[in-house]
This record gives C-alpha cells, sequence and structure tokens, in this order.
C-alpha cells in the first residue's frame, strides 16, 4: 500500500497526507495525555483519601524474566571493597571476638551472583557484628578465585564434592560462632537494614525462634512476603507480584514458613533441632521443615517485611522440577507431608483461594480495629508518641489493625507501624473490614472520629466492643481557652464537646482517658461509664549535662494545638522581658511542628524559633530548664513528660501540672501569673542545689507512673477484660488454630518454592 501511494500521488499529495497523518496521530495522543493526566488526578485525590490503587490496578503480573542480569559494578564499589577488605585484615589481627549472628551462604558456581551477594553484605554488615560463612560446593567456575581474594574478611570451607544446600548449611552453622545463625542463599542481594530488622526483631521477644526476610525480584516486585503450608502440603509464596509497600503484605506477622534464602534461627534452637533434616537433602522443604520444628518446640516464626532481600529466583537451581536438584522440590513435599500429616490436617488450611488472607497469618489473637485521624507520628506530637505506643502493646497480644483518616500519609511513619507487626488499612474500606475480619474491639480515637465511626461500628458489627480513646477532654481545654482569651468561638466549641463527649462515653463499652482529672470531669458526666487512665508514656532517656555545663531555656510543643501557641506568646510577652532583668544573657529555644507565622515572628537573639527538630536528644542534654507555661489544656502534657524523662526541671502552670502528681518544689515548679512564672525559672535557672533535687525527683516520679512497662498492662488489663478475655488466658503467642479451619470466620495460622500464581 505505501508503495502503490508513492508511486500514484504527487509530492504535494503525499506531504498533505503526511500532515493530516501526523496532526492526527497528534491530537490522538493530546486527547490521550489529557485523559490520562485527569485520571491520573482523580486517582491520586482518591488516593489521598483511602483508595489501595495496588489493589485496585489488579492487573494479572506478568512473569519473572528468565534471564537474569548481575548489577554492573562500578569505581566506587571497587574501592569500597578494596578499603573493606583492607579493615578485614587488621580486624582480624584484633582480640577475637564472638560475633552477634554468623550467615552462612552455600554456593555451587555462578561467581557472578556469589559477587554481587557479598558485595551487598559488605555495605551492610558490620565485621564486629557479623561474621560470614561461605561454604563453597566444589565450584568449578571462578568462585574458588573470587573467594580467596576476600581473605580475611570471609570464613571459606571449600568442599571436595558438592553436598547440595542441606549439608553444606549444616556445616557452615557447625563452625558459627553467633548467637544467630542467618542462611541466605548466593543469590540474593540484601537491601539496607537486611540484618539490623531482622535481629531486631527476635531480641525483641524471646518467644519468636526465627525470622525471615521479604523477597523481592530485581523489578522490585514481591516474590514472597512470608509463605502459607495448605492442609495437602504444598507451600505457597503470599503477596505473589504485588508491590513492597502494599498494606496487606507489608507488615510483620506469625507465619508458617519463611524461605531459607533468607532466615534467621536463634543458634540454640538450630542445634537442638540436630540443624536442617537430612532427608531433604540435597535441597527443597528443609526450610519448610525447620520452621515446623521451630513451633514444635514452643517457638513462634515471624515474617519481618522490613527486612528485604532481592533474589534471583531460579538462578543456581533453575526452574524445572523434572530435572536437576529441582526435582527435589516434588519429591520431598512428599517426605514433609508424610512427617507432619497429623499437624497439617489439625492446623492448617485447605488449599483454596478464599482462604489465602486467613492462612497468610498464623495467629488465633483476638482483632482489634484502631482509628485515629492521622498516622502516628512520635517524634513531631505527644499524642502521636502514645497512640504509637498503644499500637505496639496490642500487636503484642492481639491483631491490631490501625486505619488513618487523614489524607498526608508518611512512608516512614506507616513502616514504623508495620515493623512492629500492625497492619494498615484506609478508612475507605471500613465496611468490608468490619464484615469480614471478625474484630473483637473497635478503639476509636478523639471525639469527633468516635461521633462519626461509633453508630457505624454498631450496625455493621453489633458484637464489637468499643472503646472511646478521648486523648483529653475537649470541652474542659476549650472552656479554659474562652476563660483565658474571651473567644466566644472556643465557648461554643466548648458547650458542643461537653454534649458530645458525654454522649460518647455513654455509647461506649470502656473510655480511655489522659489523666485522673479528665476521669474524674467525665465520670460526673456519664455516671455508670467505665473509665480508665492511659496516660502518654515515656522510656528514661539519658540525663545529659551536668548543671554548670547547661544553659538556656526550651520549650517544646506541636504548633497545630492552640494551647502551645498561646503559651509561647505568653512566656516571651509577659514572663521572658521579667526573666531578662535577672538572666540577660538567658535564650529560650522553641521547638515544635507546625509552626505558624505568628510564633516564628517571635524570633530574636534570644528566641530562638527551631520549629521541627528530628533529633532532641542534644538539646534535652544541654538546656538548663524546660519552660510550660500553659494557660489552658486539658490531659497530660507530653512536653512535660518528656523532659522528666531526660532529668530535666520544669517550671510550669497549674493546669501543665495537671494529670502528673507533682509535689509543688517536688518534682516540678509550678506557678501561675507572669511575675510568679518568672521568679520560679530564675530559681529552677540559678540555684544548683534545687536544680538537682527537682531532676532527682522526677526523673524517678516517671518511673513510678508513665513509663511503658507501668501504662502496658492497663491497656492490655482494661481492653482484654471488656472482650472477655482472661488475663490467665491472653496468651500472646498461642498458634493453635480453630479445629474448623474452613468454617472458621477466624484467622489461622521450607524452601519449598510455592506455587506462587494461584493467589487470587
Amino acid at each position: 500500500m505505501k508503495e502503490y501511494l508513492k508511486e500514484n500521488l504527487t509530492l504535494s499529495a503525499r506531504l498533505f497526507w503526511k500532515r493530516v497523518f501526523v496532526r492526527t496521530v497528534f491530537w490522538s495522543v493530546r486527547a490521550a495525555a489529557i485523559i490520562y493526566g485527569f485520571g491520573r488526578r482523580v486517582v491520586e485525590a482518591a488516593a489521598e483519601r483511602g483508595l489501595n490503587v495496588r489493589e485496585a490496578w489488579n492487573v494479572v503480573p506478568r512473569p519473572p524474566r528468565d534471564s537474569f542480569e548481575p548489577t554492573p559494578f562500578g569505581v566506587g564499589d571497587f574501592l569500597f571493597l578494596t578499603n573493606k577488605l583492607a579493615d578485614a585484615r587488621r580486624e582480624a589481627a584484633e582480640v577475637d571476638r564472638a560475633p552477634r549472628a554468623s550467615v552462612v551462604i552455600p554456593v555451587f558456581n555462578k561467581a557472578e551472583f556469589t559477587f554481587q551477594c557479598l558485595r551487598s553484605l559488605a555495605r551492610e554488615v558490620d565485621a564486629d557484628d557479623a561474621e560470614i560463612i561461605v561454604v563453597n560446593n566444589a565450584s568449578t567456575d571462578e568462585t574458588g578465585e573470587l573467594l580467596a581474594r576476600f581473605g580475611d574478611a570471609l570464613r571459606v570451607v571449600n568442599n571436595d564434592e558438592n553436598l547440595g544446600f542441606v549439608d553444606a548449611c549444616n556445616q557452615g552453622a557447625r563452625l558459627a560462632r553467633g548467637r544467630y545463625l542467618v542462611f541466605l542463599n548466593n543469590d540474593a542481594v540484601v537491601l539496607p537494614g537486611w540484618l539490623d530488622e531482622l535481629t531486631r526483631t527476635i531480641e525483641a521477644d524471646d518467644s519468636i525462634g526465627a525470622v525471615g526476610s521479604m523477597f523481592l525480584y530485581p523489578d522490585g516486585r514481591i516474590q514472597e512476603a512470608g509463605a502459607i503450608v495448605w492442609r495437602d502440603g504444598a507451600a505457597f509464596h503470599h503477596g505473589w507480584g504485588g508491590s513492597a509497600d502494599d498494606p496487606r503484605y507489608a507488615f510483620a506477622r506469625d507465619v508458617d514458613y519463611c524461605s531459607g534464602a533468607s532466615l534467621l534461627i536463634r543458634r540454640d534452637l538450630f542445634e537442638r533441632l540436630g540443624g536442617f533434616d537430612r532427608r531433604y537433602a540435597p535441597a527443597y522443604y528443609e526450610d519448610a521443615d525447620l520452621c515446623f520444628g521451630v513451633r514444635a518446640a514452643g517457638f513462634r516464626v515471624r515474617y519481618q517485611p522490613l527486612s528485604r532481600v532481592l533474589h534471583y529466583e531460579g538462578a543456581t537451581a533453575g526452574k524445572d522440577t523434572s530435572a536437576g536438584f529441582k526435582r527435589f522440590q516434588v519429591v520431598n513435599r512428599a517426605k514433609f507431608f508424610e512427617k507432619w500429616r497429623g499437624v497439617l490436617e489439625r492446623d492448617h488450611f485447605e488449599h483454596r483461594p478464599e482462604n489465602v488472607r486467613r492462612a497468610s497469618v498464623r495467629s488465633n489473637a483476638p482483632a482489634v480495629i484502631v482509628f485515629d485521624d492521622h498516622l502516628p507520628a512520635p517524634d513531631r506530637d505527644a499524642g502521636s508518641g502514645r497512640m504509637a505506643f498503644i499500637l505496639k502493646s496490642l500487636a503484642g497480644w492481639s491483631r491490631p489493625v490501625f486505619v488513618s483518616t487523614g489524607k498526608q500519609r508518611s512512608a516512614r511513619d506507616e513502616r514504623r507501624l508495620w515493623r512492629d507487626g500492625v497492619e494498615t488499612a484506609s478508612a475507605v474500606d471500613c465496611p468490608r473490614l468490619l464484615k469480614e475480619r471478625g474484630f473483637r474491639a473497635a478503639i476509636v480515637s478523639r471525639p469527633d472520629l468516635a461521633e462519626a465511626f461509633i453508630p457505624a461500628i454498631r450496625r455493621a458489627a453489633p458484637g464489637v466492643k468499643i472503646v472511646f480513646d478521648m486523648v483529653d477532654v475537649h470541652f474542659i481545654r476549650l472552656e479554659r481557652e474562652a476563660a483565658v482569651t474571651g473567644d466566644a468561638r472556643a465557648a461554643s466549641e466548648a458547650a458542643r464537646y461537653r454534649e458530645l463527649e458525654a454522649r460518647l462515653a455513654r455509647a461506649s463499652d470502656l473510655v480511655w482517658c489522659n489523666s485522673e482529672d479528665d476521669r474524674r470531669a467525665m465520670e460526673q458526666l456519664a455516671p455508670g461509664a467505665r473509665f480508665e487512665v492511659i496516660p502518654t508514656i515515656h522510656t528514661p532517656r539519658a540525663r545529659g549535662l551536668a548543671f554548670d555545663a547547661r544553659r538556656d531555656l526550651l520549650f517544646l510543643g506541636n504548633f497545630a494545638h492552640r494551647p502551645n501557641r498561646d503559651a509561647v506568646h505568653f512566656f516571651v510577652g509577659e514572663i521572658l522581658p521579667l526573666v531578662r532583668e535577672s538572666l540577660p544573657d538567658a535564650r529560650l529555644h522553641v521547638v515544635g511542628d507546625n509552626v505558624p507565622p505568628e510564633i516564628a515572628a517571635l524570633a530574636a537573639p534570644d528566641v530562638r524559633v527551631l520549629g521541627y527538630v528530628p533529633d532532641i536528644e542534644p538539646l534535652f542534654a544541654s538546656a538548663r530548664v524546660m519552660v510550660a507555661p500553659l494557660r489552658f489544656g486539658a490531659g497530660v502534657k507530653g512536653k512535660i513528660g518528656d523532659a522528666l524523662a531526660h532529668g530535666l526541671p520544669v517550671v510550669t502552670t497549674a493546669i501543665g501540672a495537671e494529670g502528673m502528681g507533682f509535689t509543688n518544689g517536688v518534682e516540678a515548679l509550678i506557678a501561675d501569673g507572669a511575675r510568679a512564672f518568672a521568679d520560679a525559672t530564675l530559681r529552677a535557672y540559678t540555684d544548683a542545689a534545687l536544680w538537682r533535687k527537682l531532676s532527682d525527683a522526677a526523673y524517678a516520679h516517671l518511673a513510678r507512673g508513665f513509663t511503658p512497662e507501668v501504662v502496658r498492662h492497663v491497656v492490655n488489663d482494661s481492653l482484654a477484660e471488656i472482650i472477655g478475655l482472661a488475663r490467665d488466658d491472653n496468651d500472646p503467642h498461642a498458634t493453635a488454630r480453630p479445629a474448623s479451619l474452613d468454617a472458621a470466620p477466624g484467622e489461622p495460622a521450607g524452601r519449598a518454592q510455592p506455587d506462587a500464581r494461584a493467589e487470587s
């Protein structure tokens, strides 16, 4: 056709039709771009309001590439590795120290992959903290020469024959000196934080026996996010082909097993179990068997998604299950089923797509859903620190799902929850979650959210027990604000919240208040309701410099909160001039997120408005006095708890001291009015003996009522009681599953190379 037109059309005609063609395509592309741009904006707007784009864009993943292309090696890598090797030689000459972890890597050929694996380990592993043991299974390529070049940076075992994965791992484990063994494939590249996340997870809980990583394909898609073993012994990669940041796959949880391509286990437990069972030699199903043994010994197997590896699946053993080592995947499945038949038939689900979600979490712990208006950011406001602690406490014995109604989502803050085993979800999914998940309790934080969600929860799941978490009593704070400022709007809001908070308290099964003062006020408004006090939570910190080495005043508070804005205005405008009369060189450091222009405008040589400070520890360590001149507010003030946790003396008002249980002059100085506050500030700043007395008493006072150990019991016991879970039976690590697994509404319960594509 092209040749016909070329021969029969004049040049001008051809140019005309060429222009028509190009312009048609141009406007078609332009129209597509407009449609795409509009669609993108719509999707972004929906995502801000809770759409899970990854779940909605349910496109069947394309199969991974069969070709494996190791990452190119650059000059920077060369220089880094040569320096690392030099350091290893120097360290080898020093006193021999037992490492925390021993990384065991069996290899057979594929030197390129082994090099990429070792290169990633060199950047990730500290030689003081971990040793690397490579078992060379009679490789015939450049592997031997490559390993020799690493010198003392590695402990290398050279075998005369290929022993296979099982025997090579056991051989390397016998040489290990670390408290933990970490088995790693040579076709894996570890990502930043890989080992720290594994060790942090197992050291946080003595009941955890083994921890596994999230496996990613080189293009970033999930290969495995924890693994499932079905009742027939078939293994299954949960999350296959999905996004690493999809909340459905990204939270830590107990699982059936984790792949031995990156698996940490306690060394003493591994030895007690006899290592990898040799019946699975040379390879496949030995890791599933080991994880079953871990549970049989009374420990848990944990999946930690923040420990991530790129895994070139099949790079070393291939993918054909009818030939080579890969055929043992089929052979060993039958052996595995025979060994664990009783456990599989009793505790595992039938191999059906509708069972995937339930089978992906190995726990019968009660499910709890928690609502708040933003993701907790503990470094930005005290309420966030309190909520983060509540969620972490719940994750120790239940299965919490956290729902944020805010538009802004911080990947860092969300991953912090995932690390602790808290699943996150969108508010738009709540009706479905309430119907499907069988929640035993719902915790709704703040009155506006409670007003919106409690009726919906009652309709969707009438049996769910409701906890109204007040954070602070809003009507008290607003009444006080109106009294100080004369703001008619604050007075109107106070009246509305008084009625609302009383009504919500009566409609709830349990109310969490922030202080004893708040509790007493609410008991008068809602007699008969059940109340518990959950204050802000603070862990004692290092106490910093001595009195003589310190200087300056510190104020801390999030300026989205009106009491903090008023407090800074009050201090700078009325108190600081009085302090300057005796301390002309004293400076005030103002720290806190969401600084408005009116606060920024107060900056001066003696007033440093720092705003959000990621690491505030140096200021706590060097400031001499914390000032909290709050004229209105309610509940326990997190800024004061933070100061106590560092042994930093506090000068505050009666409202600032509310709920803390202070005695004036013992744990803090309490003063109202500009002159009295200035005098108290001067006393704390200049009297060394008083400063030390306040510091010691405040530090001890915090330990008696505001530490995680103290508050955790109130959180857990109060919730367990209303859902009918006696504390003696509240075993956070129970893994037994319902007898009738396929009908039960609750949650369930190798290197087995699962059937990854079966998930729907």
